[in-house]
């Protein structure tokens, strides 16, 4: 770095730093004394001077002022280092952002240039205190009116974030920096070499932040499909509570029947409720009550479109390769897939939906086929990718399948998607094995 007497360079980083650290503790809701602030401020301007005075290139110095700031916090005031980034970026965000804007227009207000201003050690010093004061203006009303940022110790979204805008701020001061001609080391290939680590780091910072939020895209579909299946167990409880209180009224009117002699009455009555207790019998009879509360829920589902929906279940083990959370995932997911394909077909064409669910010491096997127009190859490479879907998009995110490959993928499992057997539709296998 360019040498700066010592004097003029206390003179403005002594008051810089004391804005500095007050916003620091108002951004992490310490109240900390003013003379504490102040002996931290004279150490960082301290450290400072004898960083600058270093010979090393331009912009390492701010990186190295930044993690002295980010320790002295850490060490006397006890916040925690992931914390204490946070708001040291922040507060460095907000100094360099207000430097910028308000010092070009003091400079055009005074018909200065740049240049003479930083090479001025008067002027600096005269030229800093609008922007400081208005910084610490603003950070007290926001103490008084108890403004808060929320400051997640654990997202690093909210991290990421801060690092492209200070990025910004670090190509703004480097072009201000080169313009002003005030270091003589910092020559165009210093500049070149600057700014395209800068911008490398905002790619890379891009990059997080669309994984972090395609993420948290899966995880609400993710938390949002449980519940779903949630209520549809609630719900078959529910019915099986409801009838087994119908029952006793059953028992009541067969004894009726039965005592007026009213045969063919008791007969119709028990053929009409014959059916719909051999399906709760059916139902109760599997051991794992997320497929019986699944089926249950998208059997009635089926009905009301009108396809014609079979099931059979054949499990000789008391538990499954997955947990349930992955089951309903798996489950849910291919029989929500199948009843929108099956009901999409034309009122006049039979629609059907066959699910063979088995499990044995090879491991679980659910097969799924329904009918629908046949996946074309083109497409087929597709479905699995997160966002993509042939249906309405407004109506469907795309990620029913992605959820599903991913799944299957992470359980060591098998997927396959092929033609259907026996009528024009499509068919989904997946294989589950044991974990040893």
């Amino acid at each position: 770095m360019d040498f700066m007497p010592i004097v003029p360079f206390l003179a403005t980083s002594f008051p810089e730093s004391l804005v500095l650290y007050y916003m620091i503790f108002f951004l992490a809701g310490k109240k900390v004394s003013f003379h504490t602030i102040a002996i931290l401020a004279i150490v960082t301007s301290l450290a400072s001077y004898g960083i600058r005075s270093l010979p090393m290139e331009f912009g390492v110095h701010f990186l190295l002022q930044a993690a002295v700031m980010i320790f002295l916090v850490t060490l006397f005031i006890k916040l925690h280092w992931r914390t204490a980034l946070i708001v040291v970026l922040l507060a460095g965000i907000a100094l360099g952002l207000a430097e910028g804007a308000i010092l070009p227009i003091l400079a055009w207000i005074f018909s200065l240039e740049l240049g003479e201003i930083i090479a001025d050690p008067l002027l600096r010093t005269i030229f800093t205190w609008p922007h400081l004061l208005f910084l610490a203006s603003l950070t007290y009303i926001a103490n008084k009116r108890q403004w808060r940022i929320p400051l997640a110790k654990k997202n690093p979204l909210f991290i990421i974030c801060l690092v492209q805008a200070l990025m910004l701020v670090l190509l703004i001061a480097v072009f201000h920096a080169y313009n002003s001609g005030v270091y003589p080391s910092f020559t165009f290939s210093d500049l070149i070499n600057t700014s395209i680590i800068v911008i490398l780091v905002s790619v890379v910072a891009t990059i997080f932040v669309t994984v972090y939020l395609l993420k948290a895209v899966e995880k609400e579909a993710k938390l949002e499909m449980e519940l779903h299946y949630a209520r549809e167990i609630n719900k078959l409880n529910l019915e099986l509570e409801e009838g087994r209180h119908d029952f006793y009224n059953y028992i009541i009117a067969m004894h009726k029947y039965m005592e007026d002699k009213n045969y063919d009455r008791l007969q119709s009555y028990i053929e009409k409720h014959y059916k719909n207790i051999v399906d709760i019998k059916n139902l109760v009879g599997i051991k794992f009550p997320e497929v019986s509360s699944l089926i249950s829920a998208k059997y009635k589902e089926a009905f009301k479109n009108g396809i014609d929906f079979k099931w059979r279940v054949n499990t000789n083990r008391e538990t499954l390769p997955l947990s349930s959370e992955d089951l309903t995932r798996l489950l849910g997911n291919l029989l929500d897939n199948a009843l929108d394909a099956a009901a999409a077909k034309g009122s006049d064409d039979p629609k059907r939906i066959d699910l063979d669910f088995k499990c044995n010491q090879m491991g679980l096997m659910i097969r799924i086929t329904n009918t629908g127009n046949p996946i074309p190859e083109e497409v087929k490479n597709n479905v699995f990718v997160a966002g993509y879907t042939t249906k309405d998009k407004s109506k469907h995110g795309g990620l029913g399948l992605h959820i599903i490959n991913e799944t299957v993928q992470r359980l060591g499992g098998q997927l396959e998607l092929k033609e259907a057997e026996g009528y024009q539709g499509v068919q989904f296998v997946i294989r589950i094995p044991w974990r040893e």
